[in-house]
Formats: structure tokens, C-alpha cells, sequence
């Protein structure tokens, strides 16, 4: 999958979902499952990015 591939994968849930982000991190169980089942990847940086993004918001 490329690049563009998957930002547009992003785009399209975050666009279904407007209120994901904030959803996310004002529900401490949701917050922790979603951190429980990510996995480390050096390849992908921006996605570390984003999600830390969340988190000093």
C-alpha cells in the first residue's frame, strides 16, 4: 500500500467519523484498547506522529 493509499484511508474514516480523535482520548478504556493493539513500526513514523498528536492535545 502507498503513501497515498493510505492517507486516503485516513481520510475516508475520519471523515465518516468527525468526532474520532476526541472520542478517542476522552474515553480512557477506548484510548488504552487502541494502544494495546498497536504495534512499534520504525517504518511508518507519521503514524507515531499522529497518534501522539492525540495525546498532547
Amino acid at each position: 500500500m502507498t503513501r497515498e493509499e493510505k492517507e486516503q484511508a485516513v481520510d475516508e474514516v475520519l471523515s465518516r467519523y468527525e468526532q474520532l480523535g476526541t472520542t478517542i482520548v476522552g474515553d480512557d478504556v477506548s484510548l488504552c484498547r487502541l494502544l494495546r493493539t498497536l504495534e512499534f513500526s520504525s517504518a511508518d513514523k507519521d503514524v507515531g506522529e499522529y497518534l501522539c498528536s492525540f495525546l498532547t492535545a
